[in-house]
């Protein structure tokens, strides 16, 4: 340390970024030593990094004529300059090689999580896939056996109903469970940009009216109004069928969450200027200004995307995935929203003929 060599009054001439000629019995550490290869002065040049006095270049002049000259010490300033230079460019060559180690281990770490996603999601759908086809078998071989006993013995049919009850339950819980490894896989496709979409032609309309009744079918106690403004009779999209439908029902499914049972739910299409427009609102509780930007971000749990009766469970990427998808489709989502004032979730999408397609 500077402070173990030299006195305050030459560290404060050195913090004053001025060199220093020192005889060497006013060293700290003694002078002994350094006498004996005949060295009676230092000179001292200050080194700074960042504007902060960090070390000090030292010369030492043996023997006769032990003096420095102005042009000596201009030339040992001219090395300290040399000095720090090189100092910082190994610094700055040692944050490079951390900054590219740390890049190299967040993208080992995403590669691997993103290769756990994949498998567990794989490895979930396979006893899922023989879960959900036995389950409607089920459902369907006691909906036929309740009809044909129904008018024979009212007791029987209310046992077959405690059976059917928890089997359509754990049905729901199945297709929740299928939505939430849809979601995991289309998020490491993201994550790993291979996300394929698969294009065709399709009527807007069509999706909407689909996604309404099965929602109306997950919640028949509940009011979901569809609204077409519009005057044609198709609203023709060049998309991917699943993910738009997809969308629609994760827009659905929260409005349905966060909406009062006595109030409805409203579906609204518009078109104008080769663009459709599609919005769901809900008379919740509404989303603060400030949360408005955070919900679309990945794992967000600001507003989860449960349905109806379905268990509190979310994987954190409903809206965050809506986006990805809308973006891909050269759409756009928002909400509109005022704490008290219920929530407006829109997406836009251009009609086919805007992308050159057919009519």
């Amino acid at each position: 340390m500077l402070s173990e060599l030299f006195h305050e009054t030459v560290l404060a001439r050195l913090a004053a970024n001025q060199e220093v000629i020192l005889p060497t019995h006013r060293l700290r550490q003694g002078s002994r030593p350094l006498a004996e290869f005949g060295i009676e002065k230092f000179l001292i040049i200050p080194l700074f990094l960042e504007k902060r006095l960090a070390g000090a270049l030292a010369i030492a002049k043996a023997g006769a004529g032990s003096e420095y000259t102005p042009e000596e010490i201009e030339l040992v300033k001219a090395v300290a300059t040399q000095t720090v230079l090189v100092i910082e460019c190994l610094r700055c060559l040692s944050e490079q090689a951390e900054t590219r180690a740390r890049a190299l281990a967040q993208a080992e770490m995403q590669r691997l999580t993103n290769d756990f996603l994949n498998l567990a999601s794989h490895e979930l759908n396979t006893p899922l896939t023989v879960i959900k086809g036995n389950l409607q078998v089920a459902l369907r071989r006691l909906t036929t056996l309740k009809r044909q006993l129904v008018e024979q013995h009212e007791r029987i049919s209310e046992q077959l109903e405690q059976v059917q009850s928890p089997i359509a339950s754990a049905a729901q819980s199945a297709r929740l469970q299928e939505r939430i490894i849809k979601d995991l896989l289309d998020d490491a496709r993201l994550q790993a940009n291979t996300l394929e979409l698969y294009l065709k032609r399709c009527d807007l309309i069509t999706l909407l009216r689909e996604a309404v009744a099965d929602g109306q079918r997950s919640a028949p106690e509940r009011t979901i109004v569809l609204q077409i403004l519009s005057q044609e009779q198709a609203v023709p999209i060049m998309a991917d069928a699943e993910r738009i439908s997809r969308v629609i029902t994760s827009y659905l499914a929260n409005a349905l969450s966060y909406a009062p049972a006595d109030q409805p739910v409203t579906v609204q299409l518009t078109v104008e200027d080769a663009v459709a427009r599609v919005s769901v609102h809900d008379e919740g509780p509404g989303i603060a200004g400030e949360e408005q930007g955070r919900i679309w971000e990945r794992f967000s749990s600001t507003r989860e995307m449960t349905g109806p009766h379905e268990p509190e469970l979310s994987s954190g990427l409903g809206l965050y995935l809506c986006q990805a998808f809308l973006e891909r489709h050269h759409g756009s989502v928002g909400v509109q929203s005022e704490p008290g004032h219920g929530a407006t979730f829109w997406f836009t999408l251009p009609i086919e003929a805007s992308l050159g397609g057919e009519k």
